[in-house]
């Protein structure tokens, strides 16, 4: 009975030991799988423009309610009334947090759109996987 186990653990120690050498030699999955590179690479640079183009769309976007905010909070100190000028500095910042929100609600929703279409493209290109596609989106999260 032991024997069995100590053969059982053996055999599973050389899989575990197998299975990353298999892995670094370019083991596609996939038995003589060709790679379309240029479909892959069409589709990364689709990805990465859109990307880029969204975070410069956002950064306009919160640029512009910056700008707002400051305008509006200059404006509210000409006005000689504490209470009329307490409201004009809240409206001020309130219309600036529903910018930014607007904004990053609007980004979000564009960048799950964008990974998603990739993941689409993705898998329309021969051969073509890599597991850092998967998880790539979860670095963007944070754009």
């Amino acid at each position: 009975m032991k024997s069995r186990i100590v053969k059982v653990l053996i055999l599973a120690s050389i899989g575990f030991i197998a299975l990353p050498v298999s892995a670094k030699e370019g083991n596609t999955g996939v038995a003589g799988a060709q790679i379309d590179i240029s479909c892959i690479q069409n589709a990364i640079d689709e990805r990465d423009t859109s990307l880029a183009n969204m975070v410069n769309i956002w950064s306009s976007l919160a640029g512009n309610a910056l700008e707002a905010r400051r305008d509006a909070e200059k404006a509210s100190w000409n006005i000689p009334s504490y209470k009329e000028r307490r409201f004009s500095q809240r409206k001020a910042w309130s219309d600036y947090g529903k910018s930014l929100r607007a904004a990053n609600a609007e980004k979000k929703k564009e960048r799950v759109r964008i990974w998603k279409k990739f993941d689409h493209d993705r898998k329309e290109c021969e051969g073509a996987y890599s597991p850092e596609m998967n998880t790539g989106s979860t670095y963007d999260a944070n754009l």
